[in-house]
């Protein structure tokens, strides 16, 4: 239901998801990713009304306020 989309994981149990993009993510499984590289675009695959960013936070696999990570 959340299209094409990237789990980034950063170590000590934070994660942040990017779903709905428009196309096949520009990452792969295992690569590293630097701040601000381009992971992919904004679109409305899987179920989606619109274009948008599903933007998520999740703690240990509990998904958070990311207000502090912003």
């Amino acid at each position: 239901s959340a299209g094409y989309w990237v789990v980034i994981d950063h170590g000590n149990g934070l994660t942040t998801k990017y779903m709905h993009m428009f196309e096949m993510p520009y990452v792969r499984e295992g690569q590293k990713v630097v701040k601000g590289q381009h992971i992919g675009g904004v679109g409305t695959t899987g179920q989606s009304t619109g274009n948008h960013l599903h933007f998520q936070v999740e703690e240990y696999g509990t998904p958070v306020n990311p207000s502090k990570y912003l």
